[in-house]
C-alpha cells in the first residue's frame, strides 16, 4: 500500500540521519588529550543511572568524540548487565531508565542531524529576482550578491597530515557573507550525508553538513556559507562521511580594502 511504502521511506530516511549523526559525533569532535573530560567511572555511572547523573555530562558527550564513544560503550555494557539481571526489581528500573535515555539520545542525534541538513538545503525564495523599483531614496540595505565557488576534491588525499599535503594547487574562497559552495568529490563517493569543516591551527572556524548528489555522473556537495568573519590565510577543508575522510588546504582571500 502507498501508506506502508511512505512509512518505510520515512523510516529509511530517519535511519540514514541517525547513522550519519552517530558516525559524525563519534569522530567529528576529536579531543585526543581528553581536556576537560569527566573520568571514565563518571561516564559509566551516568550510563547506568542517567537520572542521578549530572546533566552537563549529556551536553559534554555531544561535543567530545572520545567521551561519546566511551559513553556508548558503557551504555551497551549496562544494557547487557540489565538483560542478565532483569528478573529483579532493580534490573527492571535500570532497563526502563536505559531505554528512556537511549531514546532521548537517539532523538537528539536525529534532530541535530536533521537541523544541520535543512540549514543547508537551497531555499526557493533566495534566488528570486529582486523587484524593479524606481531610483528613489530607500532605507533598505542593498542586497548582497552571492558568490559561487567550485572546489575540486577529486584528487584530495584521505587522512592527509600537515606534512603530507598534495601538490594539487590550493583552491581559494572569498571572505564573503554569501557563498554558494560546490565541492566535487572523488568518483565512487557515496550519495550520503557529509560533514564539512574549515579548520585552522586554533580549531574549527566553520562547520556544516549536507547530503551528496550525483550530477552528470559525478558526486557533488552543495552548501551555503558565510566566511565574512574568517581572516585571510590558509586553512584545511575537511570532508567526512561514514567510511571516508578527505582533507585539502584552501585559502581564504579578502580584498585589500577589507583587510583587518
Amino acid at each position: 500500500m502507498v501508506i506502508d511504502s511512505t512509512k518505510r521511506e520515512l523510516f529509511r530516511r530517519q535511519q540514514d540521519l541517525f547513522d550519519f549523526a552517530q558516525a559524525y559525533l563519534s569522530e567529528g569532535f576529536p579531543n585526543p588529550e581528553r581536556a576537560g573530560c569527566p573520568q571514565d567511572q563518571i561516564l559509566g555511572s551516568f550510563a547506568r543511572n542517567p537520572r542521578q547523573g549530572d546533566p552537563s555530562i549529556a551536553d559534554h558527550v555531544t561535543c567530545c568524540s572520545p567521551c561519546f564513544n566511551a559513553y556508548t560503550a558503557y551504555l551497551e555494557h549496562a544494557r547487557a548487565e540489565t538483560m542478565a539481571s532483569r528478573q529483579t526489581s532493580r534490573a527492571v528500573w535500570i532497563r526502563r531508565s536505559l531505554v528512556s535515555a537511549s531514546l532521548a539520545i537517539a532523538l537528539l542525534i536525529v534532530v541535530y542531524a536533521w537541523l544541520m541538513k535543512t540549514q543547508n538545503e537551497p531555499s526557493t525564495t533566495d534566488n528570486r529576482p529582486a523587484p524593479i523599483s524606481q531610483p528613489a531614496a530607500s532605507t533598505q540595505a542593498p542586497l548582497v550578491a552571492s558568490r559561487r565557488v567550485l572546489l575540486d576534491l577529486t584528487t584530495a588525499v584521505p587522512e592527509r597530515g600537515p606534512e603530507g599535503r598534495s601538490q594539487t594547487p590550493m583552491g581559494s574562497i572569498p571572505a564573503k557573507p554569501r557563498i554558494e559552495l560546490t565541492l566535487r568529490l572523488p568518483i565512487g563517493s557515496e550519495a550520503a550525508m557529509y560533514s564539512v569543516s574549515l579548520i585552522s591551527k586554533q580549531g574549527t572556524e566553520w562547520r556544516s553538513a549536507t547530503r551528496a548528489s550525483i550530477e552528470d555522473g559525478e558526486p557533488v556537495l552543495h552548501l551555503r556559507a558565510d566566511f565574512s568573519h574568517i581572516r585571510d590565510g590558509t586553512y584545511e577543508l575537511v570532508v567526512v562521511s561514514e567510511g571516508q575522510r578527505l582533507q585539502q588546504p584552501v585559502v581564504i582571500v579578502r580584498s585589500p580594502n577589507e583587510q583587518r
